[in-house]
């Protein structure tokens, strides 16, 4: 059951491989499913590919764009908190996914279909060209 458990929930993070969203078309929660597609994608790709410098770079970029924009919004939902409580917020949103996402590769292997899929939105994430709003 953990196995089903964990795919049904990396299911919901690995939403539309070729499709990122662009800036002006997500709301508020689409940022912070947009940070998750990110972190999973970004764990798929540390276990099962080699980027070279290039792809590496480009996707950190734009996943520093992303974190820069689902820390916002994790302040606007939460006025009072300080910048401590939103990072924190934010990194354990990450380790959750990542955590996840690992045991999908450590369950299925790099050569399933699901994990496959991680990995080649990670190079669609690094080409990627975020709108600057």
């Amino acid at each position: 059951m953990p196995a089903v458990k964990t795919l049904c929930a990396l299911a919901a993070v690995s939403l539309v491989l070729s499709a990122p969203v662009r800036a002006a078309e997500s709301g508020p929660a689409d940022i912070l499913m947009l940070f998750d597609q990110f972190v999973s994608a970004g764990a798929a790709a540390s276990r099962c590919a080699s980027p070279n410098d290039y792809v590496a770079v480009r996707f950190l970029s734009n996943f520093q764009w992303v974190s820069a924009h689902a820390r916002r919004e994790i302040s606007r939902r939460s006025p009072d908190s300080t910048n401590d409580d939103v990072a924190h917020a934010l990194a354990l949103r990450s380790q959750t996914v990542k955590d996840e996402t690992h045991a999908l590769v450590k369950a299925e292997g790099c050569e399933s279909d699901s994990v496959r899929q991680l990995v080649q939105r990670f190079a669609v994430q690094a080409e990627w060209k975020p709108d600057s709003t």
